[in-house]
Formats: C-alpha cells, structure tokens, sequence
C-alpha cells in the first residue's frame, strides 16, 4: 500500500465524523434523490481528487512511450455518473420519497461512500470481453479500439 493510498483510508473516517459533526445544519429526512446526488457527487469528487493527485505526482515523471489501448470504463466513474443521473431522475420526479436520517446517518453515509470509492478506485470495466479488470494505472489508458 502507498503513501497516498494509507492517506487516503485514513482521511475516511475523519471524513465522515466530519459529516457526523455537521448533521445538525443537514436534513433530517431527505428525499432519495438527494441522497443519491449527494452520494454520487462524493464518489465523483473523490475519484476527481485522487486522479488529480497522480496527475501532479507524474508532472516530472519522462513519458511511459506507447500508451495503452483498451476499450474501458473506470468503474467508480461509471458508479458516480449513474448515481447522478438516477438522483436527478427521482428528484425530477417529485416522487415524495423521504429517509429519516439520524445524524450518524450521515457520517456513515460519507463514510461508507468513500469506502466504497477507495474499494474500487483500481478498477475498470473491459468491454471487449465484458469483465471486470484490476488497472492500477488506468488513468493512463487511451479509451478507444483495440
């Protein structure tokens, strides 16, 4: 395990005492679709910061020569973007689906989130054959055909 990666699994759980800590000035009861949103945008800007942290440790890195080229999607994007696009579908809705949360509800929904994030921040989803791949380094992977 890295550095950056101990850091990161150790900022989680500050992370969601920090959302316990600030339950108070939150919603009681959201709807669904917020939690989605809320989520999701979590998962994006997690997986957003840690992509922007490997990109400025490689500024001084020399150039790997050949990129790879595989036909991919990161997963915890994928999981991200999805989630945003269901939010946004049940809020736009108006679908009065409401979920009493505590205010450890929402420590453990930060936390769980970025668990989750930090679960599956290696891995991709290969399309050709469908199946799911552990890249380390798949930020450095040209999206396209064979």
């Amino acid at each position: 395990m890295t550095h950056a990666e101990r850091t990161e699994l150790a900022l989680i759980p500050v992370a969601a005492v920090a959302a316990w800590a600030m339950a108070a000035r939150l919603p009681t009861a959201p709807d669904v679709g917020t939690l989605l949103l809320v989520g999701a945008v979590l998962l994006l800007l997690q997986g957003l910061l840690r992509d922007l942290w490997l990109l400025w440790r490689r500024r001084t890195a020399p150039p790997a020569g050949q990129p790879r080229r595989m036909a991919c999607l990161c997963l915890e994007s994928t999981l991200g973007s999805t989630g945003v696009l269901a939010g946004l579908v049940v809020l736009g809705n108006g679908l009065p689906w409401r979920l009493a949360l505590p205010a450890w509800g929402w420590g453990l929904l930060v936390g769980g989130v970025l668990a989750l994030g930090f679960a599956i921040k290696d891995l991709v989803i290969a399309l050709r054959p469908l199946r799911l791949v552990r890249d380390p380094d798949h930020l450095n992977i040209v999206v396209g055909g064979r």
